[in-house]
């Protein structure tokens, strides 16, 4: 494979920061970081931003900043859209073809185009990819039919959509900077492809990405979604929970929520941690508060995997910011879910923690579309988020 030598620019949203970034591949999974910037906002909730204009400004800051530091050029961007703001449409398709031959890529692209006729109702298609194909009158199913010959070729393919307020204001931002193309990518479409082999995705795969103040769980097969739900609750919800039903600032809140480990059984004596003085956090309160929270996670999970039929026997993975780093809450949610749950995150240099999930997934999905290789499977099958 051919790796170009310029850097795409990506913008990774999430519901704390705006996170900016242009990377070179340099080899299979080597990325070489010419620029970065972070910059903290308010957040959203339910699709509403709290500060919209502080948003925008945090985008745009940041996208600057690494144009500037890289000399990038400001042509293409890469904007990563959170689950809250994204949806999923999966539409079956089939076409007969002139006569029994070899499936070709333009078979492929007319099914996805095909399949574009749908009310998106508020919403852009961002990415199209296809879950799985069959031939002809056969069952089987298949990642990649190219080169196969049949008569008859359908598909299931997933239709990746962005909220038209969330293009419009990022979109925007991108442009005032320079950047003359602008597109997106589904962030949980770009983890269920980038945080997972292609055999582990022969059959569905649940992860839950748990934020600081927003949640996702997709389920992904082949290269594609199933299915795709947000929540508005995330780490600074537990924080903000403790702060409430103990009464202590949010700061010495957000310091018990890092100590705590709910594989321990506390006495109602144990301090967790202390000010010095007026404040005193029970160790036993925090772990029930943080339990609270949790089961409402829980709760959100399993609806999306029970929803799906998701065998009992498959995982769950666990990622992102929220609470991967909360000790015994993995194990605990398995308890609440009736599932193995498994904490996972990217094979990615310098971006290989939970945390880094979304930042690494759109990296690689980012690279991969600008070089127009979406691994060797299917090359021309996946649209690039251009609007």
């Amino acid at each position: 494979m051919m790796f170009s030598s310029g850097g795409a620019v990506t913008l990774n949203v999430t519901s704390r920061f705006m996170s900016a970034c242009v990377c070179v591949r340099k080899a299979s999974s080597v990325y070489e970081i010419k620029a970065s910037s972070r910059k903290e906002h308010d957040g959203f909730g339910d699709c509403e931003w709290f500060d919209p204009v502080q948003a925008e400004k945090c985008a745009r800051e940041a996208l600057s900043e690494v144009a500037e530091k890289s000399r990038c050029g400001k042509k293409r961007v890469y904007i990563g859209v959170p689950g809250e703001f994204s949806a999923v449409v999966n539409r079956d398709v089939s076409v007969r073809l002139d006569r029994e031959r070899k499936v070709v890529d333009a078979d492929i692209e007319y099914l996805i185009e095909k399949g574009k006729n749908f009310d998106t109702d508020g919403y852009t298609i961002i990415n199209s990819s296809p879950v799985s194909f069959s031939l002809d009158a056969s069952d089987k199913q298949y990642f990649d039919v190219r080169g196969m010959k049949a008569c008859r070729v359908a598909a299931t393919v997933s239709y990746l959509l962005c909220e038209n307020s969330f293009a419009e204001m990022f979109t925007n931002a991108a442009r005032k900077v320079g950047f003359a193309d602008v597109r997106f990518v589904a962030l949980p479409w770009a983890e269920s492809i980038a945080l997972f082999e292609r055999e582990a995705r022969s059959t569905p795969v649940l992860v839950a990405d748990i934020g600081y103040l927003s949640s996702f769980a997709a389920v992904g097969v082949g290269f594609g979604l199933e299915d795709l739900a947000s929540f508005s609750v995330g780490r600074g919800h537990i924080a903000a929970e403790i702060y409430e039903k103990l009464g202590v600032p949010y700061d010495l809140a957000e310091r018990a929520l890092e100590l705590v480990d709910l594989n321990l059984a506390y006495s109602p004596t144990d301090i967790l941690v202390a000010d010095g003085g007026t404040h005193a956090v029970h160790a036993a309160d925090v772990a029930e508060t943080v339990r609270g929270v949790l089961r409402e996670l829980a709760e959100f999970v399993s609806s999306v995997a029970e929803s799906n039929n998701y065998p009992l026997r498959s995982t769950v993975y666990l990622t992102g910011d929220g609470i991967t780093s909360l000790r015994g809450a993995d194990k605990f949610l398995s308890e609440q879910i009736g599932r193995n749950v498994e904490i996972c995150a990217p094979k990615l240099a310098g971006f290989n923690k939970p945390a880094d999930s979304s930042e690494a997934a759109l990296i690689i999905v980012a690279e991969q579309l600008r070089a127009e290789s979406f691994g060797h499977q299917i090359k021309r099958a996946i649209s690039g988020g251009k609007l």
